[in-house]
């Protein structure tokens, strides 16, 4: 018997139908992967799986979903979740207490837990996430990563039966990344519980996983299968749709169009695709040459800032596009909302165009300095998607131009908060992207996203460097950075361990184990070829 069966599931919130039609089933032990663009209704799909929807929201669910045998309907609140754990996109919205140690007890007592078996628990959790240390702290001092850790942990302290994750990576650094799935794996085979991920980095995912779903942008089911079909025979279709690809098998499409892959198949390991590879092939996309306007948009001298950041100095020039990375709470977002103005600083100066940022007019700093949060929910004023954009402009005529690019043209009279995480996401950059500032400051600008708005959103970034605006975003994409950044600022425990260009960041061993950073695919792809004598440094 399937532990999960849907027939003709459907979901419609606010006259729009998110998905419809869906019937699949999940049997027990089972590890999914659910797949999909941004938008296409994966969150809503697993809000469905825990009764979540449609009690929480004014939304109707149509068809049969059944759990064991047993319509969903037909649950006592709270029943399910005794048996279903779910860690949200977002994992502020699933916290209810003030300390990490109160959040992991308050689940425990809920479900009637001996107290004198808690602390063991709690303690067991902490050390599998790697948390124990912030056993007493409180939620809200806690990085975007850390809090994703915590709700992963309160999940696991319950030990159900089912466990849905929902882009559990996203805010992570990539050695973190991979700890968790590593973590997971582990779990997995000593308590055989079902999975079920919703994720856009696949490529840590792929030897656990047993099982593709894949939904296309009007929600609609278009692949149920192995991996390996999804990934081989799928891939170009995929690519199509914006859905990402594991990194092996976008290099191995690329060099199949090339001419400078030789293998039968598509590949899914590394080994498979230096194998397959042949002549020189470089898969590091071409950058633009570094910055080399002298007029400083930001100078930071000496910063300290709320016990963490600690004498961190440097400056960011006109026209350059320069990357914040490092380990989950390291003080990426803390330094980035001081540089807005939006925390103070306990030492030290931040000067804006030669200005003190004390000395600016809040009105007038904000005409010339974006900033996109974390958290897209916390910058929302407004009760439209159209009038989000719209508000503060002179010109109205660029928000329809904007809404399409930032594939916002279908949710143009839609409620901000009732967007997916992944719309919100891009409603939050849109909101600054047609003002025409100096300086935008972003804190993952592209969380959540599909690889088509993924693309567009950094290509319009990219434009405004162009065009005199500088940009600082920060990120855990290492891609992203190659790619796109100028210059690379590295923040290990409060402070700045490196500032320099990717070439230079990636020759330093030191620093990338320090700030729990990875090399990107290119460069990993090239030191194995290296190693393996399939390639040659020229």
């Amino acid at each position: 018997m399937s532990l999960f069966k849907a027939e003709k599931l459907g979901f419609r919130y606010e006259d729009r139908d998110i998905f419809k039609q869906l019937s699949f089933s999940i049997d027990k032990n089972e590890t999914v992967l659910l797949l999909g663009p941004s938008g296409s209704g994966k969150s809503t799909l697993a809000y469905c799986l825990n009764k979540l929807y449609p009690e929480a929201v004014d939304g109707v669910m149509n068809g049969e979903l059944t759990f064991e045998g047993r319509l969903l309907e037909k649950y006592k609140p709270g029943e399910i979740n005794q048996k279903i754990g779910m860690v949200f996109q977002d994992p502020d919205s699933q916290f209810c207490m003030l300390t990490v140690e109160e959040e992991i007890a308050f689940g425990l007592e809920n479900f009637n837990i001996p107290r004198a078996d808690m602390e063991a628990k709690i303690d067991r959790v902490l050390e599998i996430v790697g948390m124990k240390e912030f056993k007493q702290a409180t939620i809200h001092t806690l990085s975007g990563g850390q809090k994703q850790k915590l709700a992963f942990a309160c999940v696991l302290a319950l030990k159900p039966e089912v466990i849905i994750l929902d882009e559990p990576t996203a805010n992570l650094d990539p050695i973190s990344s991979q700890e968790l799935v590593e973590t997971i794996a582990l779990l997995k085979r000593e308590f055989h519980f079902t999975l079920i991920v919703i994720e856009h980095k696949l490529d840590n995912w792929l030897e656990i996983i047993n099982r593709c779903l894949v939904m296309d942008s009007s929600g609609t089911i278009i692949f149920d299968g192995e991996p390996t079909s999804c990934f081989r025979e799928y891939a170009p279709f995929l690519q199509k749709e914006g859905i990402w690809l594991p990194k092996v098998v976008e290099a191995g499409l690329k060099a199949n169009n090339t001419g400078n892959f030789t293998g039968d198949y598509l590949p899914l390991t590394m080994k498979e695709l230096v194998d397959g590879l042949e002549g020189c092939v470089d898969f590091n996309k071409k950058k633009k040459k570094l910055c080399q306007s002298s007029k400083p948009i930001l100078e930071v001298t000496n910063l300290h800032a709320r016990g963490l950041l600690k004498d961190i100095n440097f400056s960011i020039h006109e026209g350059e596009m320069v990357a914040l990375v490092g380990s989950n709470g390291s003080g990426k977002t803390t330094l980035s909302k001081c540089l807005a103005g939006l925390l103070p600083t306990s030492r030290g100066e931040v000067r804006f165009q030669g200005v003190l940022l004390s000395n600016w007019k809040e009105q007038e700093l904000w005409k010339r300095l974006g900033y996109v949060f974390q958290n897209p929910e916390h910058q929302f004023i407004t009760d439209s998607v159209y009038d989000e954009i719209a508000f503060g402009l002179d010109q109205k005529e660029i928000v329809p131009t904007t809404l399409k690019k930032m594939g916002l043209e279908n949710h143009t009279n839609a409620h901000p908060f009732s967007l997916s995480q992944g719309q919100k996401r891009r409603l939050s950059v849109a909101t600054m992207l047609v003002h025409d500032q100096d300086l935008l400051i972003l804190d993952e600008p592209t969380f959540g996203q599909d690889v088509i708005t993924a693309t567009e959103i950094m290509r319009v970034l990219e434009e405004k460097a162009r065009h005199s605006s500088s940009v600082l975003m920060i990120t855990h994409d290492m891609e992203q950075v190659e790619q796109y950044a100028d210059r690379v600022l590295v923040l290990a425990e409060g402070e700045l361990i490196f500032s320099g260009t990717t070439e230079s960041l990636w020759e330093n061993p030191d620093v990338l184990a320090r700030a729990r950073l990875t090399l990107p695919f290119g460069k990993q792809l090239e030191n194995e070829r290296v190693r393996r004598g399939n390639y040659v440094l020229t």
